[in-house]
């Protein structure tokens, strides 16, 4: 039973409606453009649930743990070359970015808000993005039918469904997780492996490639945790695979020839490449950005000038825009990312039965990654999630 102070479930709340305001951005595309209403919604909701934070804080701030140190170098140095980039190229966002990323990400997400939730951290933030992303998966079931074979939901694109329901379903993970080692009634427990189902066939019929693998991915560490706690726990794993066999065979069986066309269509987006935002363009996007690359990059806007899309790679992204250094230095914060959250995880695994949560955050946000551009200076709720994540491991790390 999770015992949450007054504090804490104010703490959850507002972190519920920072994942859910900063998520409005999916409402929009570059193809589309964003309402500016909404926009403007999704930074005042940011800024707001942001400040709250800070406040119920007491803008106190806590001590880095020493092993946090080589992190803390990492990301600094990151933050210093993106201002030089920035000065380079006289680039002002590039500059305020790097700013932002060398004092307010610290000070707000590894430091404040992680010493804000102390204990209750990792169950907190993992309620939070579940209740910050379950409106937009309901509004979407409930006001946007299944018309198309490509199932988009609320969203504008459906990729951010995908990452939406992925990001929703790692938290999901760590909930059943506790669920499972506190011994709950199995009903309890049955309503988190449905909700699972229903994200999965959402991510399916988004046919959002890195969402399923980061799905698979975070799903393979969950039955991981599970077989490392207790082996008794794998008949759990066997009900979850015959509940999907049964489901998916009773759609198959019941929807007739409707059902061939929509797994012709499915199969295709996973094996064929598509020739916008597909991997005949992303090739041609990171062979570019290979061949200019540069000590200090080309600017923040270095991939709409030249390719009329983003790098859909992050670390693509930083080289063309950044330059080498900074892409160097975010490959090895990727792997002192997971250093550092597995370490975690052993350190704490007996006495925080939600401590799985920053590595299960740390491999959703560098699967996406892979294809999508995931740093900005608010980039989106799992990058959020992410930063969390690393900063409640940075205040705790043995």
């Amino acid at each position: 039973m999770i015992n949450f102070s007054k504090r804490q479930i104010l703490t959850t709340i507002l972190l519920s409606i920072l994942f859910g305001g900063i998520s409005l951005i999916g409402l929009g595309s570059s193809d589309i453009g964003y309402d500016p209403n909404i926009m403007n919604l999704r930074y005042f909701l940011v800024g707001m649930s942001c400040l709250l934070l800070i406040m119920l804080a007491r803008f106190r701030l806590g001590k880095f743990n020493d092993r946090a140190f080589p992190f803390i170098a990492l990301w600094t140095s990151f933050s210093i070359v993106l201002i030089i980039s920035g000065l380079a190229n006289n680039d002002s966002t590039i500059v305020r970015d790097g700013f932002w990323f060398a004092i307010g990400i610290p000070l707000v997400f590894f430091n404040a808000l992680p010493h804000l939730m102390k204990e209750n951290a990792n169950i907190t933030i993992a309620i939070a993005i579940l209740l910050g992303h379950l409106p937009y998966i309901i509004i979407s079931l409930l006001f946007y039918p299944f018309e198309n074979i490509l199932y988009q939901g609320v969203f504008a694109n459906s990729n951010q469904l995908g990452m939406t329901c992925t990001a929703t379903s790692a938290g999901v993970f760590v909930l059943l997780i506790a669920a499972l080692n506190a011994k709950k009634k199995t009903t309890y427990t049955y309503c988190y492996f449905l909700l699972l189902l229903g994200n999965f066939i959402l991510i399916f019929l988004s046919k959002s490639r890195t969402s399923l693998i980061a799905f698979f991915v975070i799903f393979a560490i969950f039955i991981w945790r599970m077989f490392k706690s207790d082996k008794r726990y794998m008949k759990h794993l066997f009900i979850i695979l015959f509940v999907v066999i049964t489901a998916v065979s009773l759609v198959f069986l019941f929807a007739g020839e409707q059902s061939q066309i929509i797994w012709a269509n499915v199969y295709s987006s996973f094996t064929e490449k598509e020739e916008y935002g597909g991997f005949d363009s992303r090739e041609t996007i990171w062979l570019k950005t290979l061949e200019d690359m540069s000590l200090l990059g080309h600017g923040y806007n270095y991939f709409d000038s030249n390719f009329g899309l983003g790098g859909h790679n992050t670390v693509i992204d930083v080289l063309g825009r950044n330059g080498i250094i900074a892409a160097y230095l975010l490959f090895f914060l990727a792997i002192a990312s997971f250093t550092y959250t597995y370490h975690y995880l052993k350190d704490y695994a007996e006495e925080d039965k939600y401590a799985v949560f920053p590595l299960l955050m740390t491999t959703c946000f560098w699967v996406f990654s892979m294809s999508e551009g995931m740093f900005g200076s608010l980039g989106n709720s799992v990058t959020i999630a992410y930063m969390l994540s690393v900063g409640v491991v940075l205040a705790k790390i043995r």
